[in-house]
């Protein structure tokens, strides 16, 4: 990760340069390996926490899941690696590598993980600064 500017990238997942870089697949590696050996089989990491905007990289070892949730505002969610199901109103979408879904405001979904998997969740809610 990589600011530019004056500034870091704070512990508070703050964006205080003019811009912020992620290499993803370094990221991506360790959190897999983290969602392999958790109880859960899952794992996250915020990776940007500001005003309305949150982007949470997550994993999930085959067959965990998260549970049904929602935001107040619109989410869409990036499949990096992996296959995994989605539960939402109209019902369940399988998800791959390179597939993006996007939810309007205030859908419930959940997710299943169909192979070891790792997808982006970015949130934007309404109403915050």
């Amino acid at each position: 990760m990589t600011t530019i500017g004056a500034r870091t990238y704070m512990k508070t997942h703050k964006i205080s340069g003019k811009q912020l870089r992620f290499r993803l697949s370094a990221e991506l590696d360790a959190l897999l390996d983290r969602a392999r050996e958790a109880r859960t089989g899952r794992t996250a990491k915020t990776l940007v926490k500001e005003g309305p905007l949150r982007i949470t990289m997550v994993a999930l070892r085959k067959g965990a899941n998260m549970t049904k949730h929602h935001v107040d505002g619109q989410v869409s969610i990036q499949v990096l690696r992996g296959r995994l199901t989605t539960w939402t109103e109209p019902g369940a979408m399988d998800l791959a590598a390179s597939d993006v879904l996007v939810l309007n405001d205030g859908v419930e979904y959940a997710v299943s993980a169909r192979t070891d998997c790792a997808f982006l969740i970015t949130m934007s809610w309404h109403g915050q600064s």
